[in-house]
């Protein structure tokens, strides 16, 4: 598996979990039932699945396709490490949002379905780069043995943060959220 690959595969698994996300949203801003508790779930998974690993591996990624002079402009590569912050910000934004919600806030529950959707509308963008411009560049232009370096440094992160649990963590709150949140 290649590092492109490897991270094609996690975009799936985020996508699914946007697409949650921007239902939660929608139904806030339309008044209907939703529960904190779930939007607390889908931020653990966020910070230890997205940030942690996702992130994690990508932030290893970026400044090597620097070092190996892969054509990509250095500032197309900081912007997208930029969106990392301002995906923590967001992180820590629907944090208090729901802290807010639990104690009544009104305006925090609007804040919240706002945050929520500019989230998801950044995380997209940030995919969609990703797999539109980064990727194909990064494949055409790294060798297969640096490829192949990448994707041992990808496994001793996933290792080191246990990844694997998430994931099989994040296939049984989909299926939850799936029930609660259809189509």
């Amino acid at each position: 598996m290649t590092p492109t690959e490897n991270l094609i595969q996690e975009h799936k698994i985020i996508n699914e979990l946007l697409g949650i996300m921007s239902k939660i949203a929608k139904k806030i801003k339309s008044n209907k039932v939703f529960y904190a508790n779930d939007i607390e779930d889908i931020m653990i998974f966020l910070k230890n699945f997205i940030e942690k690993s996702h992130h994690g591996k990508e932030e290893i990624f970026y400044p090597l396709l620097m070092v190996e002079e892969i054509p990509i402009e250095s500032e197309i590569i900081s912007h997208m490490l930029y969106e990392h912050v301002l995906t923590r910000n967001y992180l820590e934004d629907i944090n208090s949002c729901i802290e807010n919600c639990k104690i009544g806030n009104a305006f925090s529950v609007e804040l919240l379905a706002e945050t929520l959707l500019n989230y998801v509308v950044l995380e997209r963008n940030h995919l969609n780069k990703e797999l539109n411009i980064i990727y194909p560049i990064a494949n055409d232009n790294l060798s297969e043995r640096k490829q192949n370096e990448i994707q041992k440094q990808f496994e001793r992160l996933d290792e080191i943060i246990e990844a694997h649990r998430f994931i099989d963590n994040y296939y049984s709150l989909l299926k939850d959220l799936k029930i609660k949140y259809p189509d």
